[in-house]
């Protein structure tokens, strides 16, 4: 027999071959039908134990020859990934990832592997074989990180042979996290609506991506922004009363988003009087205030002894100093001690001056000065300096001055045109002879034009129509006419000059009104202080 002798020649009519016809050797057998050469079949298990055989398995469904080590090497094609259904996996949405996985060559038992970028893979879970083409596996996504990103995929076989991804097919996108606790943001009072004055909303994003925030749902205050960077600018709209804003924020970093309810409150404007010494404790958040301060007013003259009768003789006394500062910086201390002035007393032949009015914390302290006594007695220019000055009584003499400084300085800053006090006005040797103590705003009129004390300070502009007389304060005493009474007052808290022979002291009118740091008009005792702190 040739080599390449055609073996349906040798069978006979019986289909078995001679016996004389066996005695040949096969060598570079060609098989030269269509239908191919069928080789022994048989399942893992049935395999054989002879070097060099070759067979079909019909576990694997691969052909397969045996080595000389005793191995089975398998005639298996070569498994392709291609797409995957899912290409982003946000890591920190915890639970699993499903993955539908499409490719050429599946086999049954075979696994999936998504291999790391920087050589970190990840096992599936489970891998369950749908088809030839199709596998679907399930992993962990917490396992999927971000500096491991493009994941690509690999199919191995249960025989080992395996095919992956020609690219990576799997990105990490993790959904940003917000740094601070839902709740409040913080109080606004009136004195410091500044947004920032409000808690910074602070973001983060595992994959570096850049996050723009924005109010999902309710509202900030009017007049404030929200920026990207979690900082609130701009000056909140004031408000009637206490007002609370809930709002949704909601974190956007790529395509993943996180929302986080915040609130914040609005306050109204809120005076903390003090008429008496006391403590004002600085509310969480506040780092300047309005304040005004306001010194015991002077008394004004008087002559007489209590009962006995005849003229009342003097000028009008000051008014306390007076100070305020629209945005005082209370930083530095937790809480302030707080002094309220007398007003000077008035009694036979003595009139005396105001007492200081003090706010004092940390290194700052305010000092209103308190105002200077009126004038008394014939030919004795007794009336006195202060925050505001005394006015003069006969025969002549100039109006004591105002020593409040203009300039107010706490110890640590100085606030320009902030401290408030005037001269009293001047007397004469003619009739009327007295003159009006100093105000807040104005010099004491003198003997001849009036005799009034000197103007107020007017608060009302600055949300203090509640307090002193009708919003103003610290306006200069009265003095009066020799034998005769004056109740020609400036509004602020000034006293009447009365000169009238009743008894000491003379009527109430005569006074600086409480808490005013009105001067004390003829014959009548000064105003206490008082100090007003707005937020």
């Amino acid at each position: 027999m040739t080599k390449a002798r055609d073996i349906a020649t040798l069978i006979q009519s019986n289909g078995k071959i001679a016996n004389s016809d066996l005695d040949i050797s096969f060598e570079n057998i060609t098989d030269t039908g269509t239908e191919g050469t069928r080789v022994g079949l048989g399942t893992t298990a049935q395999r054989g134990s002879t070097t060099g055989q070759w067979r079909y398995n019909t576990t694997t469904d691969f052909f397969e020859g045996r080595a000389a080590d005793g191995s089975f090497i398998g005639l298996e094609p070569v498994p392709t990934v291609q797409v995957v259904d899912v290409n982003e996996v946000d890591s920190q949405a915890g639970g699993n990832q499903t993955f539908v996985i499409t490719g050429t060559n599946f086999s049954s038992g075979g696994t999936i592997t998504f291999l790391g970028n920087a050589g970190t893979d990840i096992s599936a879970s489970s891998t369950t074989f749908n088809s030839a083409t199709q596998v679907t596996a399930v992993a962990p996504k917490a396992s999927f990180l971000n500096a491991q990103e493009p994941y690509k995929i690999k199919f191995t076989s249960t025989t080992g042979a395996a095919g992956q991804s020609a690219t990576g097919l799997i990105t990490v996108d993790t959904a940003p996290t917000f740094g601070v606790a839902s709740g409040t943001l913080g109080t606004l009072f009136d004195s410091g609506r500044a947004g920032s004055n409000l808690t910074t909303i602070t973001t983060s994003d595992a994959d570096g991506d850049a996050i723009t925030l924005s109010v999902q749902s309710g509202s900030i205050p009017s007049g404030l922004t929200l920026n990207n960077n979690g900082t609130f600018s701009g000056t909140a709209n004031a408000v009637g009363s206490d007002t609370t804003y809930n709002f949704t924020i909601r974190a956007t970093a790529n395509s993943k988003t996180t929302d986080r309810a915040y609130s914040c409150i609005v306050k109204a404007p809120t005076i903390q009087a003090f008429t008496s010494n006391g403590t004002w404790n600085v509310p969480t958040g506040i780092s300047t205030v309005q304040i005004l301060v306001v010194a015991g007013g002077g008394a004004g003259g008087t002559t007489n002894a209590p009962g006995a009768g005849g003229h009342r003789r003097g000028g009008g006394g000051g008014a306390g100093g007076l100070i305020f500062i629209p945005a005082w910086d209370v930083t530095g201390a937790s809480s302030y001690s707080i002094v309220i002035g007398n007003g000077g007393t008035v009694s036979y032949n003595s009139s005396t001056k105001g007492t200081n009015s003090t706010v004092s914390g940390g290194s700052k302290t305010l000092t209103a000065l308190g105002g200077g006594s009126g004038g008394f007695g014939d030919n004795t220019n007794n009336h006195t300096s202060g925050g505001s000055g005394g006015g003069g009584w006969y025969p002549g003499y100039s109006g004591r001055s105002g020593t409040q400084p203009s300039n107010t300085s706490d110890g640590v800053n100085t606030y320009n045109g902030t401290g408030y006090g005037n001269a009293g006005g001047n007397s004469s040797s003619g009739s009327p002879y007295g003159a009006g103590g100093g105000g807040a705003t104005g010099v004491g009129d003198n003997h001849n034009n009036g005799q009034k004390g000197g103007a107020g300070f007017n608060g009302n502009s600055y949300g203090l129509g509640s307090y002193g007389e009708s919003g103003y304060f610290a306006s200069g005493g009265t003095s009066a006419t020799y034998g005769g009474n004056n109740t020609n007052t400036r509004i602020g808290g000034g006293g009447a000059g009365y000169n009238s022979s009743t008894s000491h002291p003379s009527n109430s009118a005569a006074n600086g009104q409480s808490n005013t740091g009105g001067g004390g008009g003829a014959g009548g005792n000064g105003g206490s202080g008082v100090v007003l702190i707005k937020f």
